[in-house]
């Protein structure tokens, strides 16, 4: 059965989407990225093939829309902006910074002297160097926020994915 097809179903059924995440991942025995939506943006996550990354690409749905550095301040500036985020616990351990596949450039605040650090519009790949743990489940965090040049979305902050020892086995 598709991983899609589990979605499909659990969403129909009332079963709770990241319990049907981990249940659609351990029926694959390949490579299969952890996915959801919030707030305008499709999330997708995979290890590398040496299993020594996290990959995580952030893809807003709209045209025109961009998401904030993963170096914005964590209370962004001034209050302003979300940074992106991606954090592991449980049977992945970080092991360096998260950096992202994509140029920064210093986007000006209509009616005032603030830039922010945002990435181009469109998606963005960040990758996180981990360990992975033989044993256990692993937990991973995200937290984002898109904008276009006339909107913010609401900000999508720690937002929690659960992923199964035997699903985390068939990610590697």
């Amino acid at each position: 059965m598709k991983p899609s097809t589990v979605l499909t179903i659990a969403a129909l059924s009332g079963i709770p989407v990241l319990t049907a995440l981990g249940l659609a991942l351990t029926m694959h025995h390949r490579t299969q990225p952890v996915t959801f939506s919030d707030q305008g943006v499709n999330v997708a996550m995979r290890l590398s093939e040496d299993g020594g990354r996290l990959l995580t690409t952030f893809t807003p749905q709209r045209p025109g829309f961009h998401l904030y550095s993963v170096g914005l301040p964590a209370h962004g500036i001034d209050g302003r902006g979300s940074p992106t985020r991606v954090e592991v616990a449980g049977a992945l351990r970080s092991r360096g910074p998260l950096v992202a596949e994509a140029p920064v450039r210093m986007l000006p605040l209509r009616g005032t002297g603030v830039k922010f650090p945002v990435y181009p519009d469109g998606a963005v790949t960040t990758v996180l160097p981990v360990a992975l743990d033989e044993h256990g489940p692993a937990q991973v965090v995200v937290s984002y926020a898109a904008c276009s040049p006339q909107e913010c979305l609401s900000p999508v902050m720690d937002h929690p994915v659960e992923i199964p020892a035997d699903a985390l086995a068939a990610m590697r």
